[in-house]
């Protein structure tokens, strides 16, 4: 752990993916990104303090972030295999098995002209060109060739592929995102 560090940064932290097990007998981390970006930034961290937090799945008692530092990262088919600091067998390591890694938001690298992170999209609403409002985004699915935003209206659940011929604009300063449905994609 990291001397002196024991709150987490002023700032939103980002959840790049979890911890899903160990990797060989000297505490090597395998984690599962939440998507290539996730990946590349989890690479990017090595050498820099990251943040562990327990998700409300893990059942752990303290969802308080705890900064450590990442020695390494390399990517490992779909998964990244991670050195923390301190940590040099597999048990120590399991201790960290089914937390999270996060990153301040503010060392997030800024995206590209039309590009989004998941979780800027995560509560914008939804409207299609006509003006139906359908709900807000509660979350964004990866499937591989498309991401997918789940869209909660009232009484309703959408499913939305993030495609070009459906995704009409995204506006993150305005929270709203246009859609043009294809047909049979709201019944």
């Amino acid at each position: 752990m990291i001397e002196g560090a024991h709150t987490p940064p002023s700032g939103r932290l980002i959840g790049l993916g979890k911890i899903v097990g160990t990797h060989g007998v000297r505490g090597l981390l395998r984690f599962h990104p939440a998507n290539e970006a996730s990946a590349a930034s989890a690479v990017e961290a090595a050498g820099h303090s990251v943040f562990l937090r327990s998700g409300p799945s893990t059942g752990r008692n303290s969802n308080e972030p705890r900064p450590i530092l990442l020695r390494s990262a390399r990517p490992h088919g779909r998964m990244v295999l991670m050195e923390l600091d301190d940590i040099s067998d597999v048990d120590h390591a399991a201790e960290f098995v089914g937390l999270e890694l996060a990153v301040p938001e503010s060392e997030l690298p800024e995206p590209a002209a039309d590009e989004y992170y998941t979780y800027q999209l995560e509560g914008l609403e939804v409207v299609t060109v006509a003006g139906a409002v359908l709900g807000t985004i509660a979350s964004v699915m990866p499937t591989g060739s498309n991401d997918v935003l789940t869209v909660r209206g009232t009484g309703r659940e959408y499913l939305i592929p993030v495609i070009k011929d459906v995704i009409r604009s995204i506006d993150i300063d305005a929270g709203k995102v246009t859609i043009e449905p294809m047909e049979g994609l709201l019944d």
